[in-house]
């Protein structure tokens, strides 16, 4: 490991140290490694699906929604960032994720529509509620208030209404996808509705804080379907728990059904027997209509419910598409066994689950003790996981991995800005001539590199590389036994005379031992100019082909190459130089950034070669070859002509003398002035596709 390898790893242990919630949840490898969840999941039902991650941190920020095509989960909700350790940040956001996905899967948003639609306008689906106790009063009343079509009764109903289902279809989505993803999704689900109902107010915290009846009802109904418990510290005894012990039956009814119209079903009931509660948020919304618009005294109450209900997510509205068919009838290719209420797993133990879950990361904000509002007859409601295992095991290890990513990307955009700043002192400390004075070199090194510049890079390179490996086979052995040593046989003079080779006729008798040898006898520097005429008949992309192949060449090989374009700036005399590939560069993306050459501007081709130059002899390399690839003489503001060619003789004569061979690729019109200005390290390309061999054979010349 070199000293550039060393470096970069302690900048890799040194961000993975201060790499924030943030940085990580919202970094593009976190918000793939979700995606690929969801994918996973609903496979051919939903293509493209993706998770987008977001942060808002504030009091009153969203948790996560779907809006049918994408998963959309604010990473710094404060359900999520209650958790004491990023792998529990890390596991709640899966849960997210998770029930997300399950609505996708299991919600069936086209007749979730048709109920909150029809409640709207007057009428009850799939059927209106009936009773044959002490709420057929109250019942009968609410359906007159329906067939009145009283627009405060079917607003505030319908709003009510949206509450109630969305809990109930929240635990059914849950438990269906704990059934059928236990090991991926089921861990989070379970610690999110923990954090959930810990930070439930309890019911008389919720009375003293002048909650309305009916949020205190849902609340505690809300609390009951995820645990099996409400949080009654204070051994509250009102009408609350009457209220919802009579719901019960009707909950317990409805959540295993696969069918959605029975939780629709149950709800339309609830809302009977919570008639009494309901009333006085209707006439609060008849007020607010007489003296607003429907539409503002709808947003009043929606915000009224959704302050004082705690716990509940929206579910999608179904707008613009709807589930395939088999998501919509429940019936799910990886879970085709129904849920049965018969499972051990009851809600309590997965409750406690995730509390161990807590706990072995070390602190937890403690679960207050809850009180059973049922008693030992009637246990509960229990849900069938069908457990298969202790949870997805490798969740630290897929945490520990987008981490070291995360910490990777930005170490290396960190060193990539380090290597710029380095490279641009080493141009601002050359001295380029007289030609140039008071021209500004300026060094051009992207620290990222874009997923389309990698996809760019593998649909056009195999054949190159293919080409590439051709030209290696050849002279792969020469450099294996430099480097390994060997015998030399067939020698016309020596100390060592070879009996067995006695009877050559041509004196080759003696032998000698060749040590190995460690020392690199060739580095090369590759410039190409980017100016605009490089853009007609393709130059551009048959010079781009030819670093291709010489790169991989010269890397596979274990041969130093940096590689280098240059032009001019849009609106004033300098050079922009773009560093492509460096020497012992550390960083693998170095054949990517080859995918940015273009034709751009003019070409000022004396101060690039200088530095290029520069750059290739402080190598410690024996020989240092440098190859120019252009279609013409320079053409910069007030540099051309004969000056320009005066510089190009210059600049070779004096790099000459430091042992760097310097040749100049012709491959435009202008062939006989570029002859003239490199006489003999001038070669002649006719055929542009003959170019990117030719490169790697004038290389293995010098190798040889």
């Amino acid at each position: 490991m070199n000293s550039n390898q060393k470096k970069l790893q302690q900048m890799i242990k040194d961000q993975t140290l201060t790499i924030t919630d943030e940085e990580l949840f919202l970094s593009s490898a976190y918000q793939k490694y979700l995606s690929n969840m969801a994918k996973a999941a609903t496979g051919r039902y939903r293509q493209g699906l993706q998770a987008l991650m977001e942060w808002d941190s504030s009091d009153d920020a969203g948790v996560a929604y779907t809006d049918n095509y994408k998963i959309h989960i604010n990473a710094g909700n404060r359900i999520t960032q209650s958790f004491p350790s990023r792998m529990l940040r890390s596991e709640s956001l899966v849960g997210l994720n998770g029930h997300e996905t399950a609505h996708l899967l299991f919600t069936d948003f086209t007749t979730l529509g048709l109920y909150l639609g029809s409640m709207g306008n007057g009428s009850f689906y799939p059927e209106a509620p009936s009773f044959s106790d002490q709420y057929d009063e109250g019942c009968e009343e609410m359906l007159a208030a329906m067939q009145d079509k009283d627009k405060a009764v079917c607003l505030t109903l319908s709003k009510c209404a949206s509450h109630i289902s969305n809990i109930l279809e929240d635990i059914y989505i849950e438990a269906r996808m704990c059934e059928a993803y236990p090991g991926i999704f089921r861990q989070g689900i379970e610690l999110n509705s923990l954090r959930m109902n810990e930070l439930m107010p309890s019911l008389q915290s919720q009375i003293d804080g002048g909650y309305c009846d009916f949020a205190i009802v849902v609340n505690i109904l809300l609390q009951y379907c995820r645990a099996g418990t409400v949080n009654n510290l204070q051994g509250y005894t009102g009408p609350y728990l009457d209220y919802l012990e009579d719901c019960v039956p009707y909950v317990e009814e409805s959540l295993y059904a696969d069918d959605i119209r029975e939780r629709f079903r149950a709800t339309n009931h609830i809302l009977g027997i919570l008639w009494e509660y309901i009333k006085p948020l209707i006439e609060d919304t008849r007020e607010k209509m007489e003296n607003a618009s429907e539409k503002d005294a709808t947003q009043l109450l929606e915000d009224l419910l959704g302050d004082q209900i705690h716990g509940g997510t929206p579910l999608p509205s179904g707008k613009g598409g709807h589930l395939p068919k088999q998501a919509e009838t429940g019936k799910n290719e990886q879970s085709s066994n129904p849920l049965s209420p018969h499972s051990p797993l009851t809600r309590q133990n997965a409750m406690s689950n995730a509390q161990e879950v807590v706990s072995e990361e070390g602190g937890r904000i403690a679960l207050a003790k809850t009180s059973a509002i049922l008693d030992g007859n009637n246990p509960g409601i229990t849900y069938n996981h069908q457990y298969l295992g202790s949870g997805y095991e490798k969740s630290a290890d897929d945490l520990f991995r987008i981490l070291h990513s995360v910490a990777t990307a930005k170490a290396e955009e960190q060193y990539q800005q380090e290597m710029t700043e380095e490279l641009q002192k080493a141009a601002d400390d050359i001295h380029y001539g007289n030609a140039h004075t008071g021209i500004h070199v300026n060094i051009n090194r992207m620290s990222f590199v874009s997923e389309d510049m990698v996809r760019n890079y593998q649909s056009i390179a195999p054949p190159l590389i293919r080409a590439s490996k051709r030209l290696q086979k050849t002279i792969a052995p020469l450099l294996k036994e430099e480097s390994e040593g060997g015998k030399l046989k067939n020698l016309q003079f020596g100390k060592r005379l070879d009996t067995r080779a006695l009877h050559h006729e041509d004196g080759t008798f003696f032998t000698r031992t060749k040590l190995p040898s460690e020392e690199q006898k060739l580095a090369v520097g590759l410039l190409v100019d980017e100016s605009g005429s490089m853009s007609y008949a393709d130059r551009i992309t048959h010079a781009m082909k030819t670093a291709v192949v010489l790169y991989d060449f010269c890397t596979s090989l274990g041969i130093p190459i940096t590689i280098y374009g240059h032009t001019t700036p849009d609106y004033e005399a300098g050079v922009e130089l773009y560093s492509y590939a460096e020497f012992d560069s550390v960083d693998t993306s170095d054949r990517y950034r080859l995918m940015d050459m273009s034709a751009r501007n003019g070409n000022r081709d004396g101060a690039a070669l200088r530095f290029v130059a520069e750059h290739l002899s402080k190598r410690p390399e024996t020989q240092k070859l440098l190859i120019l690839i252009s279609d013409g003489q320079p053409a910069d503001c007030g540099y051309s002509g004969t000056e320009a060619e005066a510089d190009l003789r210059g600049v070779k004569k004096d790099y000459s003398k430091k042992g760097i061979i310097l040749f100049a690729a012709a491959i435009g019109s202008d062939k006989e002035n570029i002859k003239r200005i490199y006489k003999d390290g001038f070669l002649d390309i006719t055929d542009l596709d003959d170019l990117p061999k030719n490169m790697a054979l004038l290389v293995k010349q010098y190798l040889k």
